[in-house]
């Protein structure tokens, strides 16, 4: 079981957000080797099914923000899906971002605009992943997508759970994998099928009465939710009850961000993520220089 526990690894870990995304297009294998080779800690990325049931890994349930493609993920085979452009975008990002560079702030670190191109990078899918996280021993925390169920309905990726659960069995290293999503009975159904497996349950937002009833009811053995609603009665709370905390959204900008991120830190967070890892790391670890 993959232990994420600050107080039993001894170490906040940073995780880089769907890859080091802040250096390569999100959810591909540049963002995923870029973020080995920062030094993260963990690599987090997103699982959809395509029409015929592959394991396609991609943030969106619609193509159309990160590839040239368009509408949704599930309504095109993988060999239609693999043919996309998933680079295009991010080189086009970045030239307006060098475009619209503003003078330094004084006591800021400008974040780095990246200079490589990525036109032609494709999407990759769940087994390809895997593999190379295997080969290079990089964990990895896998959100189990579900769209929207008030437009398409609860069984929008019917049998998701076992596919993504079969792939790690396969390809991946149960002792180096968490599962965590939204949808709480999909998390349920991973302990269901898989008892050893590591698992959260994910919040957009929310003040809970009962912070550890929804973990314990999926059986899962943290919570993911955004970090604008961790409070250190929260992170107290589901410690107490021996229950992880992931605080996501926090550290796409992190020197910008540092003050609310050390906060973050100093709450007792166990896990936290960003588009650039290495910047994080940084400021987690030299959170003294930032208050």
């Amino acid at each position: 079981m993959f232990e994420m526990l600050r107080s039993k690894t001894g170490r906040l870990a940073v995780s880089g957000h769907r890859g080091a995304s802040g250096y390569a297009p999100e959810n591909t294998m540049p963002a995923f080797e870029k973020a080995l080779a920062v030094g993260a800690d963990v690599i987090e990325f997103d699982v959809h099914l395509s029409r015929d049931g592959q394991c396609v890994i991609i943030h969106d349930e619609m193509l159309d923000r990160t590839t040239d493609g368009h509408g949704p993920v599930r309504h095109y085979t993988w060999d239609e899906l693999k043919t996309l452009d998933a680079g295009c975008w991010f080189d086009r990002k970045n030239e307006a971002a060098r475009l619209a560079q503003v003078p330094p702030i004084p006591g800021i670190e400008p974040l780095p605009i990246p200079e490589e191109k990525f036109a032609g990078v494709r999407m990759p899918l769940l087994q390809e992943v895997l593999e190379w996280s295997t080969a290079v021993g990089m964990p990895v925390a896998i959100e189990i997508k579900a769209p929207w169920p008030f437009y398409h309905g609860l069984q929008v990726y019917p049998g998701i759970v076992e596919k993504v659960l079969e792939q790690v069995a396969r390809y991946g290293n149960e002792e180096l994998t968490s599962l965590h999503s939204f949808d709480h009975q999909a998390v349920l159904r991973s302990k269901e099928l898989n008892p050893n497996i590591t698992t959260m349950v994910s919040f957009g937002g929310a003040i809970l009465v009962d912070p550890v009833g929804p973990a314990r009811a999926a059986r899962a053995g943290g919570i993911a939710i955004g970090s604008n609603w961790v409070t250190p009665e929260l992170v107290e709370m589901v410690h107490a009850e021996g229950v992880f905390l992931f605080g996501w959204g926090l550290g796409e900008e992190p020197f910008s961000q540092a003050h609310d991120l050390c906060r973050l830190v100093a709450m007792g967070v166990d896990f936290v993520s960003g588009g650039f890892p290495d910047l994080l790391r940084q400021v987690v670890e030299n959170k003294a220089n930032f208050q």
